[in-house]
């Protein structure tokens, strides 16, 4: 009797081992499916079908960038309907899911050119290189900066957006607090790289026509008082045009420099005009221009001249 009852419980003990070691691999079988790929360090994880969400805007670009009216911010708001896009793996690296998203949420001329660019990545900001300026640009950047930054800044370990990854001119190298050599035009060293900074004509016109205010490159603010001199021919009927245009080469206000003094002189005469405008904040750019230009009352093209220079627009 002994005996029958010791074999029962071997029994029993036996089968209860057994259940407990097919429960244990029943769990691990389930948790850790056998055609799962390790996810690499560099890759940002997606969904098992190789797909990425990013967003987009239903609204009609010309009601928000259109010249006149340049609402970046209000477009922004509007990007929010969420796309899928395929991925050529579940494991790519961080900058080739940075430019798939790029080149999914833009369109027209910000794709074009953002495509074209060297985009970089490191420790979270992506860096993208200057766009180079055509007629337009600034209308394209109002919904192209979004589209960006709203999609990258979605993406895991993605925090900054910087629009220049390098100095491509002067004003970009002081910016970046590169040393300045004090010549005329003053010189800014970015690496092995040298940009002299923008005096527009001042030098090829310095015998005709001198601006002693606002100076070259001063940030400016309306009402825009302009003062200088001027030899006598440049002026008709005490006068000559003014015009104050933007980086894309619009004019945003325009008057008359009027003589101080007798005008019907060889010699350098006092001027004075007054110039009123408005500033754009979505802008892609502050640049900006005064054009002093000789008054021409002949109407013929070699009697045309006039003093360019460069000046930035205060926000």
């Amino acid at each position: 009797m002994n005996k029958k009852i010791q074999l029962l419980v071997f029994a029993v003990v036996l089968l209860a081992v057994g259940y407990g070691v097919y429960l244990l691999l029943t769990y691990s079988y389930q948790s850790v499916p056998s055609n799962q790929e390790p996810i690499a360090t560099s890759s940002i994880p997606v969904s098992n079908n190789s797909e990425i969400t990013y967003l987009i805007s239903k609204e009609d670009l010309a009601k928000y960038c259109n010249g006149a009216d340049m609402d970046s911010t209000g477009y922004q708001q509007t990007i929010s309907i969420p796309v899928s896009t395929g991925l050529s793996s579940i494991n790519q690296k961080k900058i080739e899911i940075i430019k798939t998203v790029i080149s999914a949420a833009t369109t027209g001329m910000c794709k074009t050119a953002l495509n074209q660019l060297d985009i970089t990545e490191n420790a979270g900001i992506v860096y993208i290189p200057p766009i180079d300026a055509w007629a337009g640009v600034s209308i394209t950047m109002c919904s192209c900066k979004p589209q960006v930054e709203v999609n990258l800044l979605r993406i895991p370990g993605i925090s900054q957006v910087i629009w220049s990854a390098s100095a491509s001119n002067f004003t970009e190298c002081v910016a970046m607090g590169q040393p300045v050599m004090e010549s005329y035009p003053r010189q800014c060293r970015y690496g092995d790289k040298i940009f002299a900074e923008d005096i527009g004509n001042e030098l090829l016109k310095d015998s005709l026509i001198n601006l002693t205010s606002p100076r070259l490159n001063e940030e400016v603010v309306s009402p825009l008082v302009i003062k200088g001199q001027a030899r006598g021919s440049w002026f008709f009927e005490a006068s000559f045009p003014v015009f104050l245009v933007d980086w894309d080469g619009r004019i945003i206000a325009e008057g008359i420099a009027q003589a101080k003094s007798d005008w019907m002189t060889d010699d350098f005469v006092p001027f004075e005009a007054t110039l009123t405008f408005s500033v754009d904040k979505e802008a892609y750019s502050n640049r900006a221009a005064l054009i002093l230009k000789k008054d021409n009352p002949s109407g013929l093209s070699q009697n045309d001249d006039a003093l360019e220079i460069p000046l930035l627009l205060a926000y």
